[in-house]
């Protein structure tokens, strides 16, 4: 058996039949089974039980950065920690992630789930994502609009039946410092730099969000859920203090957190499970917690949710099986 505890940021104590780390893309070749669950850190799962044949751990790592004419061209690998290239960027003047720090993953996870945080999402950035297709045995390349990226999505996590692995990612990254500070926390101050806004944003999340490394969690479980105009201005009128962002085409984004808070979730305890006192979207292992412990906790919270406000919250997590990725409704 494959321990799987190392990697995922729940610390659940979970296992494989088979486990491989893949440092180079020429170890991919050595792969014959396409059968297989792909991880980096974990950071963005829920593995609900023991899994039912191979994990392959992304651990390519190298980081090659190149100067054009108007931006700069970042090559990560997908094993690299998102956080540490966030940081070797902003040492070196090169903005454009700096809202995105303190978000625990590597690079390989980041297209998938097209990860986000205080108005700046990855995909804006991101030119090409280089794949070996497992079925296939081929390279693949993905550009900007192959990917598909929407709100915590993108082509690899609506389309897990083709088996890619992500070996590679192409950043291209604008030249000047345009900091985004459209939320909360950061739009009522200036920055003079890259590295002055990441700070900032370092210090906003340890305020909100619970360290992995001490206590286990996935981030935010829930995503936060778009409405149209006419549900806002009900909420609106029932809730005068909700809390809520427009879209462009005429919805609004609402905190699940404040949701998940005002319907009495924040803080409480189920077994070894909970939800975090300074962020109710976050659940937390307390010690010990069994996967399906999370579980119980998050349908506890959904339904607390949907009984005030009439609101389905959808896992921004992705679930696992013991043979492979399942939706909300196959748990």
């Amino acid at each position: 058996m494959f321990d799987l505890t190392p990697y995922n940021t729940f610390g659940l104590q979970v296992s494989s039949t088979a486990g491989y780390v893949i440092s180079s893309k020429s170890d991919l070749r050595h792969i014959t089974d396409a059968d297989v669950l792909i991880l980096g850190q974990g950071s963005d799962i829920l593995l609900t039980e023991d899994i039912e044949g191979m994990v392959l751990i992304d651990n390519i790592k190298f980081c090659e950065i190149s100067d054009e004419d108007d931006c700069y061209v970042v090559k990560v690998g997908g094993g690299n920690i998102l956080d540490e290239l966030i940081a070797k960027l902003v040492d070196l003047g090169i903005s454009g992630l700096e809202n995105l720090s303190a978000i625990p993953g590597t690079m390989g996870a980041a297209p998938v789930q097209n990860i986000g945080a205080y108005g700046v999402e990855i995909g804006k950035y991101i030119e090409d994502v280089e794949c070996f297709n497992l079925i296939s045995r081929e390279v693949e390349h993905f550009s900007h609009e192959q990917c598909q990226f929407g709100y915590r999505t993108s082509y690899f996590k609506e389309h897990k039946e083709h088996k890619l692995f992500i070996m590679e990612v192409t950043l291209k990254l604008p030249k000047g410092f345009h900091p985004v500070l459209s939320y909360q926390g950061i739009r009522e101050q200036e920055f003079a730099s890259p590295k002055a806004l990441r700070s900032k944003v370092v210090e906003l999340r340890k305020q909100k969000l619970p360290d992995p490394k001490e206590i286990g969690n996935a981030g935010s479980f829930f995503k936060n859920p778009t409405v149209d105009a006419q549900t806002y201005q009900k909420l609106k009128a029932r809730f005068p203090d909700l809390p809520a962002y427009p879209n462009a085409e005429g919805s609004y984004k609402l905190a699940a957190g404040w949701l998940i808070d005002r319907a009495g979730c924040r803080g409480i305890t189920h077994g070894k499970a909970g939800t975090w006192e300074q962020q109710a979207l976050v659940l937390v292992n307390r010690g010990g917690a069994k996967p399906h412990e999370i579980v119980a906790l998050a349908r506890y919270v959904r339904a607390e949710v949907q009984h005030m406000f009439d609101l389905a919250l959808e896992p921004e997590v992705r679930i696992f099986g013991s043979h492979g990725e399942i939706s909300w409704e196959q748990l």
